[in-house]
């Protein structure tokens, strides 16, 4: 991108008191100016709009476009969001909307049956728990929000695996079948000795119940049961999963804590943009 010869004058780029990176810092500004505007911008005009010379924007532009947070119109020959910019945007409104629908509705079903009830959607890092309404009794749960759960260990990963394509789920699932567990998790042979085969035979089954259940196989003691929530044009959006100790909670899939849910995360799925 040609870098035009304008002098404007420099304006300090200032950290809180908390400190902060200011090359982040900077390069939100820049972003911010193609955001605000929408479409294709000129090196001279994101310049003037962010505040600092020309070449200074132009070398936090071209690490915006190698990012994939900004990219070249070829039309225009100026600078517009890219595809991970888009992306994020899409993923934060989902986000917001599910964890806000769908956070009564796992107040009513934790008060139901008494039981653990969390919500995780598709994070960076894979199957992510965003929330937990916990019950009340002695059960420990080694979850917490932020929390990343396996791919095929946990009943939620098992349902992101169902419904998320390969693309997304398949090197998560390549470093579980390595014997790699996420972050915190303890490895388990049994898992990474899987053939792909039966890795999509347990995908499969999810698909036929539309939920996924696990009986002590991420944590000794407790079991899982996890169903999907869907948003416009049926893309899996987050996972809701009922979480007790053995003894504790009926795991049939036709059982009450099966069907209770599934019709309570369906609700979910219908205020988010689904058709059922």
């Amino acid at each position: 991108m040609p870098v035009p010869q304008v002098a404007l004058s420099e304006k300090p780029v200032r950290a809180d008191e908390f400190g902060g990176v200011q090359a982040v810092d900077t390069a939100v500004r820049v972003l911010s100016a193609l955001i605000d505007t929408g479409g294709p911008l000129m090196l001279k005009t994101v310049a003037e709009r962010a505040g600092m010379q020309p070449p200074k924007a132009h070398r936090y532009l071209v690490s915006l476009v190698r990012s994939g947070l900004a990219e070249r119109d070829t039309a225009s020959d100026g600078c517009k969001l890219g595809p991970l910019a888009v992306r994020l945007g899409l993923a934060a409104v989902r986000h917001l909307d599910v964890v806000r629908v769908a956070s009564p509705a796992l107040a009513r079903l934790r008060d139901q049956f008494g039981h653990t009830v969390a919500l995780a959607v598709w994070g960076a890092s894979g199957p992510t728990f965003v929330r937990f309404e916990e019950s009340n009794d002695a059960t420990i749960i080694n979850g917490r929000p932020g929390s990343v759960m396996p791919m095929l260990r946990s009943s939620t990963g098992r349902v992101f695996g169902a419904y998320l394509p390969r693309s997304l789920t398949g090197a998560l699932i390549a470093r579980e079948l390595s014997g790699v567990a996420p972050l915190g998790a303890t490895p388990n042979p049994a898992f990474a000795a899987m053939k792909p085969a039966e890795v999509d035979a347990l995908f499969e089954q999810v698909r036929q119940h539309r939920m996924a259940r696990v009986q002590g196989s991420l944590t000794p003691g407790l079991h899982g049961l996890s169903s999907p929530i869907f948003a416009h044009a049926g893309a899996i959006t987050g996972v809701v999963t009922v979480i007790e100790s053995v003894g504790l909670i009926d795991t049939r899939y036709d059982g009450p804590v099966a069907t209770a849910p599934s019709a309570g995360v369906d609700e979910i799925s219908r205020h988010v943009g689904w058709s059922i």
